[in-house]
Parts: C-alpha cells; structure tokens; sequence
C-alpha cells in the first residue's frame, strides 16, 4: 500500500501502532545462546565516539551504549568498528601507521575522491622517521597495497566489502537486524552474547571470544524466513540463493497482517 484513493474520502484509517514488543535475534532464531543477562553500561557519547560524536550515525547506533554489533571495515573507525590490522600480528608502530593512512585518506589536500591514496612524502610529512620497508611489510600482510604513481591505500577499500567475506556480526542480544535484500549480504549472526564495561574490553573480547573462535554463522534463508515472519510451515525453494532471493524481495507477514487487519477493521469486518 503506498496510499488511499482521494475520492474514496477514507479519513478514518490509521496505519498501525508500533507493537510495544521489541524482540532480540536469540528469540527468533535457533541455535544462539539465551543465558545470560546482558546489563549493558551507559556511557558518555564522547567516550564512545573518542571526543568526537560523528554527525552521520545512523539508526543501528547507540548514542550512549556499546553497539550489539561489530564492523569488519578499514575506512572507519568507531568502538565496534573492527580493522585487517587489529585480526593479524602487527606492531604498535604498524597500527599506527595504519590509523594515520585511515585518518587522512579523506582529506581534500590528497584528492577529490572520497577515499584518496596517499604518497611516501605525504605519509613522511605524518609519521616520523618513516621507512618504504614498514609500507612494504604492510603490503606483504595484505593491509595496504601501492598504486602506481598514487601511493599507498587499502586493500579493503570499500565499506561494505567487509574483510575476509565478513562485513558485520550481530550480538544475540542484538534487537536490530539490517534489511535482507534479494542479492544476500555478508551479514553474520554470533552464537555467543560477550559484554564490556569499556569499547576497548568490548572490542577485545569480541576478537578473542566471537571472531577467533569462529563463533558465529552467516545468515541462512531459515534465518531469513523466521526474521520475515513467515510460518514454520512455509516451504522455501531448496537452493540456498533462491530461497534468499524469496525473502529478500519479500514483505514482512507481520507488517502485512497488522496492515490488512486495520483494512479489514476500516470496511466492518472486524471489530
């Protein structure tokens, strides 16, 4: 339904309230731990956000708790946000290194691009006493690339490319879930709840007790057909993708029998 007819002078509709009711994906879906009690701290925003409180949050972010979900991506920050550098061996002035090329990347002094290469002498210009063979050994660790006659970027450049095959991980506890779309994501669903007094302890237990221990699993089309709603009884078609393909272009049942039921109530059907 995108409206109602002007000349059918229906002024008494009203779309549905939200449902007081807000669930948690180890409530929907099967096989995620349920045990525990999370007790999440509040936090001060500047805490979270490191000073800065950044203007483009979206929906999915907490403005004064730790996020349920981590972000595997190495051209933003944030206290859940996960980096190549911080899943591999690396030293403090590698990181650093690092940290440097994703804090500047941006600026328009190095490019017009939303994301530009930076050269050996604009990276010297930042880090003391830098040599080409600490940008090498990033290079052999598959962190950062060369781009010839440009200069060093990322190799995982694009946000939602995610790393290694993974670009988020939601808590259990988690109430939120992004869109499920036709052409499927590289969403993953932990099987483990971790929690943290600090984003530093949270982001370490997560790499230690979630992420290492592989404890977690890509979405599946019988995740995706209980997070729509659709009944136990629904069969799906047998290839994976194609039943992904179903939900993803399909509505939510829930959505569609709250609505229908406003409609059924609007015409006398039902009291």
């Amino acid at each position: 339904i995108v409206g109602i007819r002007e000349d059918l002078e229906i002024d008494s509709f009203h779309f549905p309230e939200p449902l007081k009711f807000q669930a948690k994906l180890f409530q929907v879906l099967d096989g995620l731990q349920s045990n525990f009690d999370i007790q999440k701290a509040k936090l001060s925003p500047y805490i979270l956000f490191n000073g800065t409180v950044p203007v483009s949050r979206n929906r999915f972010h907490k403005n004064d708790e730790l996020n349920d979900f981590f972000v595997f991506c190495d051209t933003r920050n944030g206290h859940t946000t996960i980096h190549s550098w911080e899943l591999i061996k690396t030293t403090k002035r590698e990181k650093f290194i690092c940290e440097t090329i994703l804090k500047n990347r941006r600026k328009k002094k190095y490019g017009k691009k939303d994301g530009n290469p930076l050269s050996f002498t604009n990276l010297s210009e930042l880090i003391d006493n830098l040599q080409v063979q600490e940008l090498n050994n990033l290079v052999e660790k598959k962190i950062i690339r060369y781009v010839a006659e440009q200069g060093y970027e990322f190799i995982n450049s694009k946000n939602s490319s995610g790393i290694n095959g993974i670009y988020r991980i939601f808590l259990p506890h988690s109430e939120i879930l992004p869109t499920l779309t036709a052409t499927g994501t590289k969403d993953c669903i932990a099987t483990v709840s971790i929690n943290g007094e600090t984003p530093e302890e949270y982001k370490s237990l997560f790499i230690k007790e979630i992420y290492r221990k592989k404890k977690y699993r890509y979405i599946t089309a019988k995740d995706c057909a209980k997070l729509q709603g659709f009944p136990s009884w629904f069969r799906a078609h047998s290839r994976e993708n194609i039943a992904k393909k179903q939900f993803g272009n399909a509505v939510s049942i829930p959505v569609v029998y709250h609505l229908a039921n406003s409609l059924l109530r609007l015409l006398g059907f039902l009291h």
